[in-house]
């Protein structure tokens, strides 16, 4: 029999979740309250994104995007996603995460206000084609040209030759993602870069568009996309919820991990950010790999385990800051936008 968890699928404020009642009836969500602010969840026999096989997880990703979405444009425009997979044991541990994130979840709601995500990907109609204008360059048929004239040719001049091409390719691509970039940018407030797939595809960006530019943006792509007729293609995804901007996750950090990490920095009490700093300084500038050159590879070790001890407790402190009666119980949750 699998076990029961809570899939939270992100945050939205108390006043909106009379305008989609009857769709999280319909869709088996359900919300979890405290103060002012609802998570939007489900019960759950999933336990770890980690466990699930490509196909599950990738319906999981799709029925978690279509039930955000469908939220977002029922009445609760500012809903703040959840990262993917995210599953806690029980509505406390809800609770917990809206109590650890309450200040940064309010200043979320502020951020997305009046402001949507629009993703836009551009390929190369017919790379073929622009393979094969590259390599009219001069300079490269020249050195095909040299090649083709060697009796006994050399394996590091056609390595030198495709060497050059993905230079010209890049420097292509990244001439048209500037132009594309800066001619929308101007109805945006922010942008977030993502990996191309490939080099056919020059442009991969998630924009943070001002609802009031939508149409503006809009325009936009259609100039750009009569500006460089059939050489490129434009895919446009949104508006969408402020996934590249504002997907919240929580961490959970353990008071076993949290005794080491004190004893590690020699510290009793976090009292204050000041003395955390002052004691990994210490321990730091006695384990730094540069310091003892006999046994540089062990305070290599060492000098990262103090970083990541000092990490988890600026992440424990800030919890204390903000929710200091969640400390008393575990599991404790960070919370903050994945980047």
């Amino acid at each position: 029999m699998n076990n029961q968890g809570i899939y939270i699928y992100g945050f939205v404020p108390d006043n909106c979740i009379d305008n989609v009642k009857s769709l999280l009836l319909e869709s088996g969500i359900y919300s979890i309250e405290y103060g002012d602010i609802s998570a939007l969840v489900s019960d759950t026999t999933i336990n770890k994104i980690e466990y699930l096989n490509r196909d599950e997880l990738a319906h999981l990703l799709v029925d978690h995007q279509q039930k955000i979405e469908k939220i977002m444009n029922s009445g609760c425009s500012k809903i703040i996603p959840m990262k993917l997979g995210t599953v806690v044991s029980s509505g406390n541990d809800v609770i917990k995460i809206i109590k650890n994130g309450f200040n940064l979840l309010n200043q979320t709601f502020e951020s997305i206000d009046g402001v949507e995500e629009i993703d836009v990907a551009v390929v190369w109609s017919n790379f073929a084609d622009v393979i094969a204008g590259i390599s009219e360059k001069p300079q490269i048929r020249h050195m095909k040209e040299s090649i083709a004239d060697k009796e006994s040719p050399d394996p590091v001049d056609s390595i030198n030759i495709g060497k050059m091409i993905k230079e010209k390719i890049d420097h292509k691509n990244n001439k048209v993602n500037i132009d594309i970039v800066n001619s929308l940018m101007s109805f945006c407030v922010d942008l977030k870069k993502h990996d191309t797939m490939n080099d056919e595809m020059p442009v991969n960006c998630a924009f943070l568009v001002k609802k009031e530019n939508r149409n503006q943006f809009m325009e936009m792509i259609d100039k750009l996309d009569i500006k460089y007729s059939d050489k490129l293609n434009f895919k446009i995804v949104g508006p969408l919820p402020c996934y590249s901007f504002y997907t919240i996750e929580s961490k959970i950090i353990k008071k076993d991990d949290i005794e080491h990490a004190k004893k590690l920095l020699d510290i009793d009490l976090l009292n204050s950010e000041y003395d955390l700093k002052k004691a990994y300084r210490i321990k730091a500038s006695l384990t730094h790999p540069d310091k003892i050159i006999d046994s540089k590879e062990e305070n290599a070790d060492n000098f990262i385990e103090a970083n990541n001890a000092y990490k988890l407790l600026l992440d424990y402190s800030s919890i204390i800051n903000k929710s200091p009666e969640t400390v008393l119980s575990e599991p404790l949750y960070l919370v903050k936008i994945k980047n």
